[in-house]
């Protein structure tokens, strides 16, 4: 009998721990259930969030596949999550951008710090826009970088006014060649390279004869129109490695890279002098112009921007004292 109880008391006993742990896998289970539902919660409240943000926002892993698209992103691109996620997306960045982009990115990754950069990307109707990518790096609760979660806004209309600045800052507005400032960049630039590679530069000082009484008796409008057309006659006549640029009024300068001998610099003036011959027609009315070029050259004449254009400018007076459409080689000799 003693044996019986004591194996029915052990039983209880046993029941009871079972029981006891049953309650406890139970209790284990509804918080699982809990935290699950938390973290549908957490991230429902995170999709609507990143949805209605006016930016597109992102999430990629440590090996920097992004697999989190925002629809604002998405809306943007005009593509699905399908054909965005992974490393699909940088297919679509634009070919002259993709290498600083991946160097920043594994840059930020090997560092794990923040990061920021601009790049063209491609629509799905196959427009580039300007964006302004930001990361920062994630980090789970022990420390471990987890990947970035980042924003991008679209930045096209700022890069267009930027670009639209430094065009206005380096080029003559009514003829669209490069003015003053652009022209003392390119001649100090074309004399480094000409001591590199022991070649002449030509600089010609253009100025139109009988501009000013097309312009006195047609108009500033018409003497408007007769610069622009110059500016095409004489762009035609230079290589693409040359520059024409405006000076102001009807002053041109003309820089001749990498030339090899004299002839070629005379060559170009004759081809000057019979493309501005040609007589233009400006509402109807026929204007017949001139020119007188003054040239100077490098390292000849000086090795100082300043002074060639000096030299050439005086050789362009004893061009014009001629009457007639003719150039003048500067005299002076290299000093230094």
């Amino acid at each position: 009998m003693r044996d019986e109880a004591r194996k029915k008391s052990d039983l209880v006993d046993e029941v009871r721990v079972l029981r006891r742990r049953v309650a406890a896998l139970e209790n284990s289970l509804q918080e699982f259930i809990n935290c699950e539902a938390n973290l549908r919660e957490s991230e429902s409240r995170f999709h609507i969030m990143a949805d209605s943000a006016p930016v597109f926002i992102w999430m990629a892993n440590t090996d920097g596949i992004r697999w989190f698209f925002n629809k604002v992103w998405l809306d943007y691109t005009g593509r699905t999550v399908d054909e965005e996620k992974d490393d699909k997306w940088m297919d679509n960045i634009h070919p002259e951008d993709i290498e600083g982009f991946r160097e920043s990115y594994a840059m930020a990754t090997g560092v794990q710090k923040p990061f920021k950069l601009d790049y063209r990307l491609r629509r799905k109707d196959g427009v580039y826009r300007w964006v302004l990518d930001t990361g920062t790096p994630r980090f789970t609760h022990d420390g471990t970088f987890a990947g970035f979660i980042g924003s991008c806004v679209g930045i096209s209309e700022r890069k267009e006014a930027e670009e639209q600045l430094q065009h206005i800052a380096h080029f003559d507005l009514l003829t669209d060649l490069p003015n003053r400032f652009l022209f003392f960049d390119r001649m100090n630039q074309a004399i480094e390279q000409a001591k590199r590679y022991n070649h002449i530069i030509a600089l010609l000082f253009l100025d139109l004869n009988r501009f000013k009484s097309v312009n006195d008796t047609l108009g500033h409008h018409a003497g408007d129109v007769l610069l622009k057309e110059t500016a095409k006659r004489l762009s035609a006549c230079v290589r693409h490695v040359d520059t024409v640029a405006r000076m102001g009024g009807d002053e041109f300068n003309i820089i001749l890279s990498a030339i090899h001998e004299q002839a070629d610099i005379q060559s170009v003036a004759e081809k000057i002098i019979t493309a501005l011959s040609v007589p233009f027609y400006i509402d109807g009315t026929e204007c017949s112009i001139g020119v007188s070029i003054g040239i100077s050259m490098f390292p000849v004449n000086s090795s100082d921007t300043a002074m060639l254009i000096q030299q050439a400018d005086m050789a362009m007076y004893k061009a014009k004292s001629s009457g007639q459409s003719s150039y003048c080689f500067s005299s002076e000799k290299n000093e230094t």
